[in-house]
């Protein structure tokens, strides 16, 4: 696995989810966002205390909502390009789910967007 992949498995487990099966858009804009604050804590990050970065996430909502909601941003911005690039795939009457391949695709595009972000 890649270091994106591994970090969007990290993230999937500290939001509760499993690799297998899909989640929702707004599960997986939490996805992002985790994903971002791990890559951001770069090492030093957690990968595994649910309950910590749970905790922590909430404590960062509340206190440095401007930074969180720059990651938050970048992360939806992703998302929204890779609906947009196929929308001609998506049917509007269902609800989207996204696979764990879609979601590495997602962060795929973010860690090479990263740099010229920020």
């Amino acid at each position: 696995l890649d270091e994106s992949t591994e970090l969007l498995s990290a993230a999937y487990v500290l939001n509760g989810h499993e690799r297998f099966g899909g989640i929702s858009r707004d599960s997986l804009q939490e996805v992002l966002l985790s994903y971002l604050i791990v890559f951001e804590f770069g090492s030093k990050a957690n990968l595994t205390d649910v309950a910590r970065h749970q905790s922590m996430k909430q404590k960062w909502k509340t206190t440095d909502m401007q930074s969180l909601l720059t990651l938050a941003e970048f992360g939806e911005d992703a998302l929204n390009t890779f609906n947009f690039l196929r929308h001609d795939t998506i049917n509007p009457f269902v609800p989207v789910v996204y696979s764990f391949q879609a979601a590495s695709q997602i962060v795929r595009s973010m860690a090479r967007a990263y740099g010229q972000w920020q």
